[in-house]
């Protein structure tokens, strides 16, 4: 073995660790094997070469090259059988919080606040596998505000994207499964946000924050920028942060009983690209309507589009997802159906057999108070 350090606190942290022969690395219910393995922190990912495969219990595949990207939960694996890579999405979607079997946990969210006349403080706090996936730890938000006037306020502290229209707890969402362009776009900030009231139902808000989802501290010496103007349910804004940008549009529309929220949101990751490719193009349509006091029924229509992908070409990903929301009381029932379709056989079904596409079914309960 042989591995690198550094020193924080009076503590070794490793940040690259190299494993050689019969190499074998248990990873929750999946096994890693081959000839040599390599594992770097920064992007945490581990990469093996040799004689490789990847065992869970509901495949076994082979081949001479494995890229596990952990905090996708994606997993490469190039073959001698294949001409390209093979991107292993596993037996459910590949989209955040809906990616395994069986049952699970979601989480627990506890928000303490405090507002005052002039100032104010928000705590967001979350425990569980949905919150782990996206924050990695126990805080999701928490920041302080100022209401310097009535035109003017500002906020500063650590909070999640305000791009798109889904959240992080599913007590905010109408699905339970999230989109794809909430995956993998933009997840949380921590920097310094002013607001401005400009009137005629016009605002406009501007911030300086720590690159991309830096959120405990920043050694890069870079900042982002990012700024975004809005009237009534419509707003445009963008993000720059180091080789990322990001531009988002949404709006609403009701047409009689039907509210229709759209969302176009672009993110290009430059050079360092993503799990999936270089940088994509989503664009999502949640109609919605209730049918009674305690049922309502939505549909999230998203077409994805992938430069650059991971398969060689340009990927397209379509994927409707039906979900209804059933009350009693405080609980919300929330049976989906999601069907997810790609232009590329991307996804691989129980069986471990490439498809183009993948159908899932979640039943999720949600207690809010």
């Amino acid at each position: 073995m042989i591995a690198r350090y550094v020193e924080k606190k009076n503590k070794e942290i490793f940040t690259i660790v190299e494993l050689f022969e019969n190499v074998k690395i248990e990873f929750e219910n999946e096994v890693f094997r081959g000839n040599h393995a390599i594992y770097t922190r920064d992007d945490n990912i581990i990469k093996l070469t040799g004689d490789v495969s990847i065992e869970s219990p509901t495949r076994l595949l082979t081949g001479y090259e494995l890229i596990a990207d952990i905090d996708n939960n994606k997993r490469i694996l190039n073959s001698a059988n294949d001409e390209g890579a093979n991107t292993l999405l596993g037996a459910g979607d590949y989209s955040a919080f809906a990616n395994d079997s069986a049952f699970s946990l979601g989480m627990a969210n506890v928000t303490l606040s405090y507002e005052g006349e002039k100032v104010g403080f928000v705590a967001d706090l979350a425990y569980g596998p949905r919150a782990d996936e996206w924050n990695g730890g126990v805080v999701n938000e928490a920041y302080v505000y100022w209401n310097v006037n009535e035109k003017v306020s500002l906020m500063m502290g650590r909070f999640n994207s305000w791009m798109g229209y889904e959240r992080i707890s599913a007590a905010n969402n109408f699905h339970y499964s999230m989109s794809h362009m909430f995956t993998y776009s933009a997840r949380n900030w921590n920097g310094l946000v002013g607001q401005f009231d400009l009137g005629n139902d016009f605002n406009f808000g501007v911030a300086v924050m720590n690159p991309t989802d830096v959120v405990t501290g920043n050694t890069t010496g870079d900042y982002s920028i990012a700024a975004g103007i809005s009237k009534g349910d419509t707003g445009i804004s963008f993000a720059s942060s180091q080789e990322r940008t990001y531009i988002d549009f949404k709006t609403a529309v009701n047409l009689g009983n039907i509210n229709v929220k759209l969302n176009v949101h672009n993110a290009d990751f430059g050079d360092e690209g993503f799990a999936l490719g270089e940088s994509f193009t989503s664009i999502s349509a949640y109609p919605q309507i209730k049918s009674s006091d305690n049922l309502s029924w939505g549909l999230r229509l998203e077409y994805m589009m992938i430069q650059d992908s991971v398969v060689g070409d340009d990927l397209n990903v379509l994927t409707p997802t039906l979900t209804a929301n059933y009350s009693v009381g405080a609980l919300t029932i929330k049976p989906e159906l999601r069907l997810d379709s790609g232009s590329e056989d991307i996804f691989f079904d129980a069986d471990g057999e490439a498809n183009g596409s993948l159908t899932s079914f979640t039943l999720a309960a949600v207690y809010s108070f």
